[in-house]
Parts: structure tokens; C-alpha cells; sequence
């Protein structure tokens, strides 16, 4: 992927929630026995760690 340094922070930043969730879930679970839930769960920390750490890194960005 061709990520500007930004994303790549925003890409790294989702590590530590996406920790604390598997570690929520379960470190003994592996990924082939995790719910279809919580599968949607690890998904939905993974976006919303990224999103909103770009918001904050483009914030005084002009948005066109």
C-alpha cells in the first residue's frame, strides 16, 4: 500500500485498541473461533481506531 506517513501513524495507532480487544475477547481464542460478532467487534475497533486518529492528524487540513 502506498500510505501517506499519516495513515501509516493512523494505520499503527489502531495496535494498542485492537490489543485491548483481543486480549478483551480472549488472547487463548484464536481468530478461526471467534463469533461472527465478535469478529464484526475486532472490525469495528480496527475502523474506528483508524478514523478517528486521521481526523485528528488532518484536523487543520483545508477538506477540499
Amino acid at each position: 500500500m502506498n500510505r501517506t506517513d499519516l495513515e501509516q501513524k493512523a494505520a499503527e495507532s489502531v495496535l494498542a485498541p485492537l490489543a485491548d480487544y483481543v486480549m478483551a475477547v480472549g488472547m487463548d481464542k484464536g481468530l478461526g473461533d471467534y463469533s461472527k460478532t465478535e469478529i464484526v467487534g475486532l472490525v469495528d475497533t480496527v475502523l474506528e481506531s483508524y478514523h478517528l486518529t486521521l481526523q485528528e492528524l488532518y484536523k487543520d487540513e483545508v477538506p477540499f
